[in-house]
């Protein structure tokens, strides 16, 4: 006989999961202005499944006289719209009944934020989208970025102008897939401005002004960030791993009024890290006086003035607390005051500090000094130093036009197969329709039909066939393409290691090559490849990367533009064969190709070009006066890891890098490591300096550099030693947070502890 247990979920539960299994599946196109290519995007996603033999009806586009547009509509089946009488007016709306009725698998609606004509069934076109996902039937949408009911607001003062049609935000986290269409803010400026959007944006409009593009844009990339990191956290589509690649910042309070400022530093580190901020405060069991009460209740009120989320932890032990809620909440960097016991006490009863720096790896502590840095007010770029050269031309787009060099734009993208080719290829015949003279350089189908069909019809020069080690390999033939030059070069694989004999070492280089002849480059990247991020993807994904290019090649470019492709369609896509041999499948999805991994991947993307865009925006404001940042290396394992984790806050501080190493060195083994890392600091975009000193004087000397520097964030990584080498050695961390006391130290997690 069956009998009901704890373990039987009730009638109402299983209900619910049998209406979630047979609901539709929801895709969202998210762009973030009229005119990106929403539409076009879905509408070839839309040709797409309909050869595979998927049952799609179209219940809504707007092509807004676009020809393009209406030439995807070919061959797709267009449901009639329903005809509503208004005020003596016939307006078209979506013929929901009639869609309802036919039953497709998958439906597309273009258009989710419009408000329908009185006397419909429901208000707002989502509406009519819910029935239908209730009904059984998917639905691919696109909507624009300020349509968001949490962006409405802000975007609304973007633009100058109410944003009257929104969606809740539950429907973009409800969505199985939400795909953002990027553009950069010159190719729809440029768009716009022929006129193909004229008949929705009126001139003069905001929408017109590059400064509202960039914000929108970084908006949208940050909302679809968010979408994959949550997704990521919950362990959606069967995605479980590491926990995304967002920056989750924790600070630690006391009932002492001063530590108000920890708060402070906390909530302008998340607002630049794009990070979560939470605050911390742990009960011992001491009953509170009244100041110390009210003191927390303020504590609660700052922290909530800062969106962060403050909570009261009950432990006796409080850096066991810190440290367990740290692990809970994915914590990337925690925020504490400097300890105020004695070096004696410290060895008697211990620190909270050094808990958190002995206990925890992978998580960094920021020791904030006793004076309000620079860092806490609102953060102004300081005066930009000259980049890092590794040609003679990585010195910024405008200084490049001035010198009559060629423009650069980059698709960049999350990992293989997302389509940065594809898209780059599009390009080039829209360019060559349009009378501009564009060749194909380098392009790497890695045996792809698509790929390959779209280089038809397009000039392509001869690869330079170069031998090593009797073997025949094909490179770029940059001087075939100096002596043809054209106007526009195609240069796929921006990260690509030439072979020996073939000049330059490195394929951006030869791009650097071509940009100085005046010859525009597109090109192509995977998010991978970026130094900066060389140690955070290995932590992420587990695979060490070993072709990277300097950050400064991307930084330099003209225009990013982010390729994106939600994790389980890439993963589609190759099992269908599209991305590696069919032989090479299972093996790629048992590794790289791994869900967690491409969502980490996707996160690292949308914001790295959500940062750039960050970025940009500051290089065009106001410069004012700022502090440095100072590496402080020996050579540890973990010296590249610390300095890529240097030049990363460095740049979102929008502050200059400087990297030192302070200690013994000689003419052997340890100076070629020493110029080592002076390299890939320079590649970073940073100055590298190098300081003899005996190791009892390394404290001193960083001390006395800091000072000479203007620094107002010291970098260094946790210490190696026992608390026994520490009692009879000490321990230069240490010792260098108590000379400093007006500095933020942050101590950054080690990776080798892992």
């Amino acid at each position: 006989m069956f009998r009901p247990n704890e373990d039987c979920p009730d009638p109402q539960s299983l209900l619910h999961e049998l209406m979630q299994l047979s609901r539709g599946r929801l895709k969202l196109y998210l762009g973030y202005t009229p005119g990106v290519g929403k539409t076009v995007r879905m509408l070839q996603e839309a040709r797409r499944l309909r050869r595979r033999g998927v049952d799609l009806v179209v219940g809504w586009v707007e092509t807004h006289g676009r020809p393009d547009t209406e030439a995807l509509l070919a061959d797709l089946e267009v449901m009639a719209p329903r005809q509503v009488a208004y005020q003596g007016v016939i307006i078209p709306e979506l013929d929901l009944e009639a869609i309802l009725q036919r039953r497709p698998a998958t439906v597309l609606i273009d258009e989710l934020a419009h408000t329908n004509a009185p006397g419909s069934r429901h208000r707002k076109r989502y509406e009519d989208v819910e029935v239908l996902l209730d009904a059984g039937v998917s639905v691919m949408s696109a909507m624009n970025i300020q349509h968001l009911e949490s962006v409405a607001e802000a975007a609304g003062r973007l633009i100058g102008a109410v944003v009257h049609e929104t969606v809740p935000d539950r429907l973009l986290r409800s969505a199985e897939e939400v795909q953002l269409v990027d553009a950069s803010p010159e190719a729809v400026l440029e768009r716009l401005q022929r006129g193909d959007a004229a008949r929705y944006i009126p001139p003069g409009s905001p929408f017109l002004r590059r400064s509202t593009l960039v914000y929108l844009r970084e908006l949208a990339l940050r909302a679809v960030a968010e979408v994959v990191d949550a997704d990521i956290l919950s362990g959606k589509n069967g995605v479980a791993g590491p926990a995304g690649v967002r920056e989750r910042v924790l600070a630690a309070v006391s009932t002492n009024p001063a530590s108000a400022r920890l708060i402070r530093r906390g909530a302008r580190i998340a607002e630049r890290l794009d990070a979560e901020l939470f605050v911390a405060y742990v009960e011992t069991g001491r009953p509170l006086a009244p100041p110390e009460a009210q003191t927390l209740q303020e504590h609660r009120a700052a922290t909530e003035a800062a969106a962060g989320e403050f909570v009261q932890l009950q432990n006796r032990d409080v850096a066991g607390a810190l440290i367990d809620f740290a692990l809970q909440k994915n914590i990337t960097q925690v925020i504490v005051g400097e300890s105020l016991r004695s070096p004696a006490e410290e060895l008697v009863r211990g620190s909270v500090i050094n808990t958190l720096l002995r206990t925890t790896s992978n998580i960094d502590v920021l020791i904030v000094g006793e004076a309000e840095s620079s860092m806490v007010g609102p953060l102004t770029p300081v005066a930009a130093q000259p980049p890092f050269a590794v040609g003679c031309l990585l010195v910024g787009a405008d200084s490049r036009r001035a010198h009559g060099c060629g423009r650069h734009k980059i698709y960049l993208g999350a990992a293989p197969g997302v389509g940065k080719t594809f898209a780059m290829l599009q390009e080039a015949h829209h360019l060559h329709a349009s009378g501009i003279d564009v060749v194909c350089g380098v392009i790497e189908t890695h045996g792809r039909a698509e790929t390959a069909a779209l280089i038809e019809n397009l000039e392509v020069v001869p690869k330079r066939a170069i031998g090593y080690q009797g073997r025949t390999f094909l490179e770029l033939d940059v001087e075939a393409v100096l002596r043809r030059r054209p106007a526009v070069v195609l240069v796929d694989e921006l990260a690509h290691t030439n072979i020996a004999g073939a000049g330059n070492t490195k394929r951006f280089q030869d791009v650097e090559v071509l940009l100085g002849a005046g010859i525009d480059v597109v090109s192509t990247l995977n998010i991978q490849h970026l130094e900066s991020l060389n140690t955070l993807v290995e932590r992420t994904t587990g695979v060490k990367v070993r072709e990277t290019l300097p950050d400064l090649v991307v930084e330099a470019a003209d225009e990013v533009v982010l390729v994106d492709l939600p994790t389980g369609e890439l993963t589609q896509r190759l099992r269908e064969g599209k991305i590696y041999a069919q032989a090479k499948v299972e093996q790629a999805l048992a590794n790289f190709f791994r869900p967690e991994n491409l969502s980490a991947l996707r996160e690292l993307a949308l914001r790295e070009v959500a940062d750039d865009c960050t970025t940009r925006k500051l290089e065009e404001a106001a410069h004012g006066p700022g502090g440095r940042v100072l590496v402080c290396i020996n050579l540890r394992p973990n010296a590249e890891q610390l300095i890529r984790r240097g030049a990363r806050i460095a740049s979102r501080l929008s502050a200059p890098l400087v990297v030192a190493h302070i200690g013994a060195h000689d003419d052997g083994p340890t100076a070629r490591a020493v110029e080592r890392l002076g390299e890939l600091t320079r590649q970073l975009g940073g100055e590298f300096i190098e300081r003899p000193a005996a190791a009892n004087q390394v404290p001193e000397q960083i001390d006395a550099l800091a000072h000479e520097q203007g620094v107002t964030l010291l970098v260094m990584g946790e210490s190696r030693r026992s608390r026994w080498e520490k009692l009879l050695h000490g321990c230069v961390i240490e010792q260098v947070v108590r000379r400093v006391r007006n500095l933020d130290v942050l101590i950054v997690g080690d990776l080798e502890h892992e």
